[in-house]
């Protein structure tokens, strides 16, 4: 191929008939032993012959290139350390519980990345099985004490860590089944993961320390002061006195997601990482991630590494000028929500949760009824509804029952709230300081049974609506329920992407506007600035609530077939298994 490639300008050569581009670098001799030996160039196609498109795709392909060698690099300094390492042929228990503590971590922090970066149905029930599987193969053996045949894997992770592992028969089985419990271990995290209860990476798996670190560090020079990764993200946290929960985890999840990127590129330290593997980072995210939630990453980034930065941890800031991604005003307007029409409405609220109360066979339970009949007759968010307290539920002499919809923070967020009544497990924090509202409840939602399902949550001792949901990773209460209800509404055959659970919102703006409720009160019903300006916009009582349930009752609600609240009684049938 080299012999037939022709110079166009640097780095940059044309090949063939048509001249198709290509990227063509001498590979460094210092890193040349990462290669096959007969190979001195890395040669990468751009899939294009137009010259002026061929100047961007370069760019990004020499950086890709870049990051390339610096991973070869990495690759050699470690493949070094095992060749010139002391053969190891024993482990000590320090030395053992360091091994086992890397691999959980190692493996929980690809597990989250995966489920961060989501899974379709498919994906989903695929994991599912293969973890099922090797549960149930492994298990056999450690209950067996068969581990011999784990010793293979063991031996492939140890080399890659930089250890050449040699121990005598005796010390083979004990490393191997104490290897295997290990493993084993590690399949229980991610199969409760996978049945949708939280399994926090940092809490069972902290930080640990490289095994070569602990087994041979005179093989490793590690600057004890260098920022981690962990430091910078302390250090960002920090910066502001409680940080909401839900805001840490958010920003933990895209400083992650960036670590995860950077370690594969041979990058191991928050300092070093470029302005051009930032870029590189944002062409990875491209592919699975929706542009919102993308440049949403970026910021959050950008933001850690401004604080770093200001407070003296690292020197500069490499994702201050990159670039996130821009969708054209028409790609927007394709990909808008939608509301439930009267069709899907019908669909929805006469199908068998609603009418045959049946339940999701997860966590949801009760909240596969009440959270979407709510939505639809208040216009709340999820999350809003997911946290309420009994308490919330208010009956006012004159203007009759209303949602308090209030902040309920976690004991680590701020410990000025004194709600005892609602558990540690059930607070949560609102979006912002406008969610906090009261929004009239009506009559449409007594004669469902509303009241009569908070007495009977009463005489079973429960202080909250729905104490059967659990957090999810990002903190989110209603995480599990919205999982449930997008798999339910494709198996009633409401398909389109833009009709997803907070369409049940749009619906409610769409209803208020055909009320000619004024837009002050509109926006309060939906948690919304009013547009007074930011110290109005600060109380969630500023507007008289008497006014507000005066707009809200002119309101029509579509009539629904749902049949009035019962206990749930057998669980729903989908045609992809839900949650």
């Amino acid at each position: 191929m080299e012999q037939t490639l022709r110079v166009v300008s640097e780095n940059v050569y044309a090949r063939g008939k048509y001249g198709n581009l290509y990227v063509r670098r001498r590979i460094p001799a210092a890193i040349r032993a990462a290669y096959p030996s007969h190979q001195e160039h890395v040669v990468r196609s751009l899939g294009t012959s137009d010259r002026g498109a061929a100047k961007e795709l370069a760019r990004a392909e020499n950086t890709r290139i870049d990051i390339e060698f610096r991973h070869k690099r990495q690759e050699l300094e470690l493949s070094r350390a095992s060749l010139a390492a002391k053969r190891i042929s024993k482990f000590d228990d320090e030395e053992l519980q360091a091994v086992a503590k890397f691999w959980v971590r190692q493996v929980l922090q690809n597990d989250d990345s995966r489920r961060q970066a989501g899974l379709d149905d498919v994906e989903f029930d695929e994991l599912g099985e293969q973890l099922t599987t090797q549960r149930a193969e492994l298990g056999r053996m450690l209950a067996q004490g068969k581990s011999l045949n784990i010793f293979p894997a063991l031996h492939g992770f140890l080399f890659l860590c930089g250890l050449d592992f040699n121990p005598d028969e005796k010390e083979t089985k004990r490393i191997s089944y104490a290897f295997l419990r290990t493993v084993v271990e590690t399949l229980d995290h991610q199969l409760t993961r996978q049945r949708g209860d939280i399994v926090d990476t940092d809490k069972v798996a902290p930080t640990a320390a490289h095994p070569l670190h602990v087994i041979a560090p005179e093989r490793v020079a590690v600057d004890p002061d260098l920022p981690t990764w962990d430091k910078v993200f302390a250090t960002w946290r920090d910066y502001v006195d409680n940080r909401p929960t839900p805001t840490t985890l958010a920003s933990q999840t895209a400083w992650r997601d960036l670590r995860r990127f950077t370690a594969t590129q041979g990058v191991q330290m928050p300092g070093d990482v470029t302005p051009e593997l930032m870029t590189a980072f944002v062409e990875d995210m491209r592919p699975r991630l929706e542009v919102l939630t993308l440049n949403e990453r970026l910021t959050k980034i950008r933001g850690i590494y401004k604080i770093a930065v200001g407070k003296h941890v690292l020197r500069v800031n490499p994702a201050a000028g990159t670039l996130g991604v821009k969708e054209s005003g028409a790609k927007k307007r394709k990909k808008r929500r939608l509301p439930f029409d009267a069709i899907d409405l019908q669909t929805l609220f006469g199908s068998e949760v609603f009418t045959q109360h049946k339940r999701s066979r997860g966590q949801a339970g009760e909240a596969s009824y009440w959270i979407p009949v709510l939505m639809y007759y208040t216009g709340a968010r999820p999350e809003e509804l997911a946290g309420l307290a009994l308490s919330d539920l208010v009956n006012d002499p004159k203007l009759g029952w209303f949602l308090n919809i209030v902040d309920r923070p976690c004991d680590d967020d701020l410990d000025l709230f004194d709600d005892d009544e609602v558990p540690e497990s059930h607070r949560r924090t609102l979006k912002n300081a406008v969610s906090i509202r009261r929004v009239p409840m009506v009559q449409q939602l007594i004669d469902l049974g509303l009241l009569r399902y908070v007495e009977w949550l009463r005489a079973r001792k429960a202080t909250v609506l729905f104490p059967t949901l659990k957090k999810d990773f990002h903190g989110k209460l209603s995480g599990s329920f919205s999982k449930f209800f997008g798999r339910y509404k494709r198996a009633l055959g409401i398909t389109d992407k833009r009709k997803v659970l907070y369409s049940f919102r749009h619906c409610m703006k769409d209803m208020l506007e055909a009320a000619g409720v004024p837009s002050k009160y509109l926006q309060r019903v939906l948690g919304h600035t009013t547009g007074d300006g930011r110290v109005t916009d600060g109380y969630g009582s500023d507007l008289p609530f008497n006014r507000l349930a005066n707009h809200f009752s002119r309101v029509k609600f579509t009539s629904i077939p749902a049949q009035p609240w019962e206990p749930g009684r057998g669980s729903v049938s989908l045609k992809v298994e839900e949650d």
